[in-house]
């Protein structure tokens, strides 16, 4: 019998292909409209999908423990303190529209419509104005607590993607099915800033993926390896390079992670030709996400962003004895970057782990109705943390303001008053709660 090697194959495209967020379901994960075979002309497929999302995080900073603190240890050191909550709610609406180049081989755009983004900041429980290193009531503090968010909403970064699957079990029984996709996000939303509404993000984005799947009776277990490259787009964006030699960050970091689940079918009529046909599944699934040290809009982004301590005189750090909202580059005149927060922040990398139950029925050929529920964990790391520059001259040993070649070394997007080793704010993990209603249309 003539068997193709797929095995081979699969091993080296999962070892060598760096790769997208959970599944809607197994089928979902690789399958690929198909057009132009003897029984099926033409496919194409069109999903209303509505997404919610509920962030909750606690925020800690940093602050120096002395001995003579109540509380503190006998031994002084650096510490955290919890010291804010974030609460983040997101309604979205994609439009999905698939359709079938060729054999196995499809195109997919995605048109996003944000409903409603919000993120409000709370104190942390048991904290006031007396004990408070944000906002002790003042009016002097680095940002002022409570804070509510903006109500974002418009329309987001569009994408599009190619699917090919070389290996489709509906078309040879003994074989998997194995899905490659390459998918590019633009920045067509109007870029997000901390003090307007908008939604976009200010990146190129490039997703890659390899997934396989086989289906053994009444149960289709499914893998996948998925990695997202992330670039900042020149000119309208908050991700700037101001100084190569200095700024040891510019975007967000990559991320890279797997997928690994099972969709169970108490019911399946499959089509005459092996194509999903009448079907109701069971999906569930775990994920494993790596994201890389970058800069990001974090929680503290539009707080941060539109702190009015740039313009009081007396918002100064105890340490630094400057602006709290000013960057440290700043202080000496330089040009090349931003004198004040503006909201992005260097963030340290982390991992998410997350998992997911939904329901997937299809009582007609041409009508597809879906429903998931998802959890994801954020670890925890540090929400501020550049750099403070880099030694250019001959090694002394210390960052100048200006150094033997007349040259500055501090870090364009360093502020000493939230990225210094005792100010620094750090996330304590978050929970993100998730539901996905989405009806799909054959065309």
């Amino acid at each position: 019998m003539n068997r193709r090697p797929w095995f081979p194959v699969l091993a080296i495209l999962t070892f060598v292909t760096v790769l997208t967020p959970p599944p809607a379901s197994a089928a979902d994960r690789t399958s690929v409209l198909s057009s132009a075979d003897a029984t099926d002309r033409f496919d194409g497929m069109l999903s209303v999908r509505w997404d919610w999302q509920l962030r909750q995080s606690r925020i800690s900073r940093e602050f120096a423990c002395d001995p003579t603190i109540a509380g503190c240890p006998a031994t002084p050191g650096i510490v955290s303190k919890p010291e804010l909550d974030s609460h983040r709610t997101t309604h979205l609406l994609n439009v999905d529209l698939r359709l079938g180049l060729y054999h196995d081989l499809e195109l997919r755009v995605t048109l996003p419509v944000v409903l409603s983004d919000q993120t409000d900041l709370g104190r942390a429980g048991g904290v006031g104005p007396g004990n408070s290193q944000v906002d002790d009531g003042s009016g002097n503090g680095l940002f002022q607590v409570p804070h509510t968010g903006r109500k974002r909403s418009g329309f987001g970064d569009m994408a599009v993607g190619l699917r090919w699957a070389p290996l489709a079990q509906w078309r040879q029984a003994r074989h998997p099915t194995l899905l490659l996709d390459a998918t590019y996000t633009a920045p067509t939303g109007q870029t997000r800033r901390a003090w307007n509404s908008a939604v976009g993000s200010g990146l190129h984005q490039v997703h890659l993926e390899v997934a396989a799947s086989r289906l053994w009776r009444f149960v289709e277990p499914y893998f996948g390896l998925f990695g997202d490259l992330r670039f900042p787009a020149p000119g309208n964006t908050l991700f700037r390079s101001y100084d190569r030699a200095t700024q040891s960050h510019v975007g967000p970091g990559h991320a890279m992670g797997m997928v690994l689940g099972a969709e169970w079918f108490p019911w399946r009529v499959p089509r005459p030709d092996g194509k999903p046909g009448r079907y109701a599944g069971i999906d569930t699934g775990m994920s494993a996400t790596y994201t890389f040290r970058g800069r990001e809009a974090t929680d503290l982004f539009e707080a941060l962003g539109t702190t009015t301590c740039g313009n009081n005189p007396a918002c100064v750090g105890t340490r630094s004895l400057k602006n709290m909202a000013a960057y440290d580059r700043t202080l000496a005149g330089a040009q090349g970057g931003p004198r004040t927060l503006d909201g992005v922040t260097d963030v340290a990398s982390y991992g998410t782990i997350g998992a997911w139950v939904g329901v997937n029925v299809q009582p007609i050929e041409y009508l597809e109705l879906s429903l998931r529920f998802t959890y994801q964990r954020e670890t925890s790391h540090l929400l501020t943390n550049a750099d403070t520059g880099r030694d250019l001259d001959p090694k002394n040993g210390a960052i100048d303001w200006v150094n033997g070649d007349g040259r500055n070394e501090y870090n364009p997007v360093f502020n000493s008053d939230i990225d210094d080793p005792g100010r620094r704010f750090r996330s304590n993990g978050t929970n993100v709660f998730g539901v996905m209603i989405r009806v799909s249309g054959r065309l």
